[in-house]
């Protein structure tokens, strides 16, 4: 659910979104993207409960996608926490966190 709003949100802000859940060598990419000429990858959290899902994503886990993001060529890595409320959603999005 969260990639999928993530997607959506982050389509509306002018990105293109190439992919879902990526393989790649050593892991997966959550979002693969285009922001004009750069490549773009996303980690998405999602959280139901008051805690920032930026917050859950962990060092080791930054350490990763940042490495997933220079194996593919990736110019830029952001972040996007999903917030899930009993009747809307907060998005939390970090550009070029890593």
């Amino acid at each position: 659910m969260g990639e999928i709003l993530a997607a959506w949100f982050l389509t509306e802000r002018g990105l293109a979104v190439l992919g879902r859940n990526v393989e790649v060598e050593g892991g997966e990419i959550d979002l693969l993207a285009t922001d004009g000429d750069s490549r773009v990858v996303i980690e998405v959290r999602t959280r139901a409960n008051a805690e920032d899902p930026i917050d859950a994503i962990g060092d080791g886990k930054r350490r990763q996608v940042a490495r997933l993001g220079r194996r593919i060529g990736a110019s830029r890595i952001d972040l996007v926490g999903i917030g899930l409320g009993p009747r809307h959603f907060d998005v939390h999005w970090v550009p070029d966190a890593l």
